[in-house]
């Protein structure tokens, strides 16, 4: 029996189906389906009950996945160490990033860590939608809010930030500055969509309840909404980083001085802590390591100075 068709078969029940599992690992269906069925002839049990849409484990099939789940760890950490320090770090990652202000600084990360892995191939997917892990076999995710709605997702903080209100001085001009949050609720706002859909209705304030706002434009763009601000479409909630180079060029004005609110920025999150391979345990602590030593704050800047030119 090879460990590789093991492997396979966990990757199409973790993807759902023949069809998907061909789409993701970019196999052709007869090839999966023919190894598939090998498997079940060697071990002589039913893995799967077919239909035309999916394919659905049978109770065995069930009982052997769980099993080798842990079988299929066990093999890859003992191998690794049997021949440490010779063994090299190897396989395939898919890594899910949502379009942030920073992105191009966390894909220079990621080349770093394929150059000191080069035995490593790795599949960057850009979504402002949240998929399921398991669903389409993604190692890793990026993931942003003060919470995470998936409490089945192991999540590492990756940084938090303060954040503030800001709007051009030439719609303070035109519609007044707000002085109080009582008086911040009665203006527009240019709110953000999350990917998992929320709206950013309630935003923050240290020390005092959120303040509800509404507005008429919505968009899941950071520089989409600034440029929306900066026609002087409305308030806008963004890191203070992000703002301080626009309010250097008197482009924009705070709200609220003496208010700080702060909200989480970025998780680094995956599916189970207990059955990680190598690889993937590799890439997280690479990661983790790598935003220390930067604080996003510092790539963000960088990135919103080269936008604003």
């Amino acid at each position: 029996m090879k460990t590789e068709d093991i492997e396979l078969f966990h990757r199409v029940v973790d993807a759902g189906s023949l069809i998907r599992a061909a789409e993701i690992f970019d196999l052709p269906k007869s090839n999966l389906s023919r190894r598939i069925k090998a498997l079940e002839e060697e071990l002589n049990i039913q893995l799967f009950q077919r239909n035309n849409r999916a394919m659905q484990l049978t109770e065995a099939g069930e009982k052997f996945y769980e099993r080798t789940k842990t079988i299929l760890s066990d093999l890859e950490q003992s191998i690794q160490e049997i021949t440490a320090p010779r063994y090299e770090i190897s396989g395939h990652l898919r890594v899910q990033l949502l379009p942030l202000p920073n992105i191009v600084e966390i894909g220079r990360m990621i080349f770093k860590f394929m150059d000191l892995y080069p035995k490593v191939s790795v599949e960057v997917l850009m979504s402002s939608e949240e998929s399921n892990l398991v669903e389409n076999h993604i190692d890793v995710a990026l993931r942003v809010g003060d919470k995470l709605e998936d409490s089945n997702l192991i999540a590492r903080p990756l940084t938090s930030s303060s954040f503030g209100y800001y709007a051009t001085p030439e719609y303070i001009a035109k519609h007044g500055k707000p002085t109080t949050p009582e008086e911040i609720k009665t203006h527009n706002f240019i709110r953000y969509r999350f990917p998992n859909g929320q709206i950013l209705n309630d935003l923050p304030l240290e020390g005092r309840e959120p303040i509800s706002v509404s507005g008429n434009l919505v968009m899941n763009s950071v520089p989409l909404i600034m440029e929306a601000c900066l026609q002087n479409r409305g308030i806008v909630f963004i890191p203070e980083f992000l703002a301080d180079f626009y309010i250097e060029k008197e482009m924009l004005v705070k709200l609220l001085e003496n208010q700080d609110p702060v909200m989480r920025l970025g998780w680094l999150v995956y599916p189970s802590r207990k059955y990680l391979s190598l690889t993937v345990r590799t890439f997280i602590d690479f990661m983790l390591t790598e935003l220390e030593k930067m604080p996003m704050c510092e790539h963000l800047e960088a990135d919103v100075r080269g936008m604003a030119v």
